[in-house]
């Protein structure tokens, strides 16, 4: 199988996972995740989640645990035309 025809058979997506009061939720982005929680119910400033994530992966205080993590989904191609 051809390196590019493989590339276009896997998509990878970064994802932020929030554990808070016991529920789960999931966002696309910090951005997204600071848009529907504030930093005080957060425990973390949007400055410190966005500088520090990505080097140690998960975040915890009293208040919450905020993971990063990759979203890996087969691509249907949808879109792509014939001339792959």
């Amino acid at each position: 199988m051809h390196l590019k025809q493989y590339h276009f058979m896997k998509q990878e997506r970064k994802v932020i996972h929030l554990e808070l009061g016991g529920k789960h939720y999931y966002y696309g982005s910090i951005a997204s995740l600071f848009d529907e929680f504030s930093d005080e119910v957060l425990g973390f400033s949007h400055f410190k989640v966005k500088n520090n994530l990505g080097k140690l992966g998960v975040m915890q205080n009293d208040k919450c645990i905020i993971r990063q993590g990759i979203l890996r989904a087969k691509s249907g191609n949808r879109g792509r035309g014939n001339n792959i």
